[in-house]
């Protein structure tokens, strides 16, 4: 008998108010569908709503003054300049810790402040991995990933192999989102090139999450 998995996706701002006009379109058919089976609700968020407070809160069952994780940024108390809050901020054990220490094999994919990479039974690819994916002139080189933005260091190659790039975008897929894209003077207006990065990052992270659980094992 195959041991029960639970899948946990985390969708930053998704609101009803939008969502559901959509799916009532036939717009979000597999959203429609995992609804149809399931149920849905709505959840009563924390105050201030800042996205890396909030998903730290999500996986640790903690409020941010446990958690430690503030907001977006802080101050390095070695240099005395602002960086991202990441991992090592973390005062708490996240809900992937403890499946580790109970003998599971979690993956984590893209979490908010989840920089560097912490060792799992299965593994970890932070955020800064897909934030490289939008960001980055793939057209001219492709870069290596992020220093400890992977474990383990075995998957590494393979995960730097599933990241989209804007030029990879093709008109098809603009098309899905900008109907009439062409007539968009791009020149002037740089938002195609905005939604381009957007679908890069998105795609990049729907590569790396379906390939570990198509191809690893994980609870």
């Amino acid at each position: 008998m195959k041991r029960p998995r639970v899948l946990l996706i985390g969708w930053d701002a998704a609101d009803w108010r939008v969502i559901n006009p959509l799916m009532d379109k036939g717009e979000m058919p597999h959203l429609a569908r995992l609804i149809e089976q399931g149920v849905m609700g709505n959840l009563m968020t924390l105050q201030p709503p800042l996205s890396p407070m909030l998903w730290n809160s999500i996986a640790s069952g903690k409020r941010a003054d446990q958690h430690g994780i503030l907001g977006f940024t802080t101050i390095d108390e070695a240099t005395g300049k602002t960086r991202p809050f990441g991992t090592m901020d973390r005062q708490v054990k996240a809900v992937w810790n403890i499946l580790h220490q109970k003998g599971y094999t979690p993956h984590v994919v893209n979490w908010f402040c989840g920089h560097p990479a912490e060792p799992l039974r299965g593994s970890d690819t932070t955020e800064l991995v897909i934030r490289q994916a939008a960001n980055s002139d793939a057209r001219k080189t492709i870069p290596d990933l992020p220093k400890d933005a992977v474990n383990p260091e075995s998957l590494r190659e393979q995960i730097a192999a599933l990241r989209v790039w804007p030029h990879d975008i093709d008109a098809a897929t603009i098309r899905l989102f900008v109907p009439r894209f062409m007539e968009v003077d791009q020149e002037k207006d740089h938002r195609l090139e905005a939604i381009a990065k957007q679908l890069a990052a998105c795609l990049t992270n729907h590569a790396i999450t379906t390939w570990l659980m198509e191809n690893q094992p994980w609870d």
